[in-house]
């Protein structure tokens, strides 16, 4: 079995897609929480609140996890995210998220899921934290995705050793058919020079692209924090990547 939160047609919002028609499979489960990131929801169990990061309704199984839709096989999962798309001029690029999507990288019905998306010509993105390793040979499909590693800072909350894998990290950007690096920022972080840090020792000796976001759960948030990051890319030659799905829509699901 596996676990599906959403699944919806959309823009990709962030990175260096932003703009792109994106189909988004949204899987359940996280090995991370993600607490420092501040954004509340109440659980439909018990009406406690709980914080965590803006997606944390794909993380939590105990209080949103009766929500979430189980596939005991990846055709009909297939099947179902075929639906979302037709009628479209041509296939949006598949982007399969979480959560931590790479926690299911070994199951047999997501690798099947990602075979049949691959046959059929979808663009395959993986978004991931990048602190879970991937055995490319023996699951070589894997390299035929493109994957954004939004690798967490400390302004997560988590710990170095549990949001830092630079063994995940290096063979993600030997082996993925393409790779790049984001990073959620808040202004307090470039001030204090961690934000610097902390990105050059997460993206040493990788030599890949690296955006980053302003962090922020509504347009006003993202609006707090953009312009130091817009400086701070300009003066460290990164990108700057807006969210837009969160200045449009905020703390929406399913757009």
């Amino acid at each position: 079995m596996i676990s599906v939160v959403e699944s919806f047609l959309s823009i990709q919002g962030e990175g260096r897609y932003v703009g792109t028609p994106s189909l988004f499979v949204r899987f359940g489960g996280c090995n991370l929480s993600c607490k420092g990131f501040g954004c509340e929801f109440i659980s439909p169990l018990d009406n406690s609140t709980l914080v965590g990061c803006d997606s944390l309704y794909a993380v939590d199984k105990k209080h949103f996890g009766s929500s979430w839709e189980e596939y005991d096989d990846a055709q009909k999962l297939f099947e179902h995210i075929s639906f979302l798309v037709y009628g479209t001029a041509s296939l949006p690029h598949l982007v399969i998220t979480g959560g931590e999507p790479l926690i299911h990288h070994k199951n047999p019905i997501f690798y099947d899921f990602l075979k049949l998306s691959l046959d059929k010509g979808f663009k395959v993105f993986m978004e991931t934290n990048a602190s879970i390793d991937v055995d490319f040979e023996k699951f070589p499909l894997y390299k035929e995705v493109g994957f954004a590693m939004s690798v967490k800072l400390s302004n997560s909350g988590e710990s170095y050793e549990k949001r830092v894998n630079k063994t995940a990290i290096t063979n993600i950007a030997a082996h993925a058919r393409e790779a790049f690096f984001k990073f959620v920022l808040d202004a307090e972080m470039i001030k204090s020079g961690e934000a610097k840090s902390q990105i050059d020792d997460i993206i040493k000796n990788t030599h890949l692209s690296v955006f980053c976001m302003p962090l922020g759960k509504n347009s006003e948030e993202i609006e707090k924090n953009c312009y130091d990051i817009i400086s701070f890319c300009i003066k460290s030659g990164y990108n700057y990547a807006d969210r837009i799905h969160i200045r449009l829509w905020g703390e929406k699901r399913g757009v």
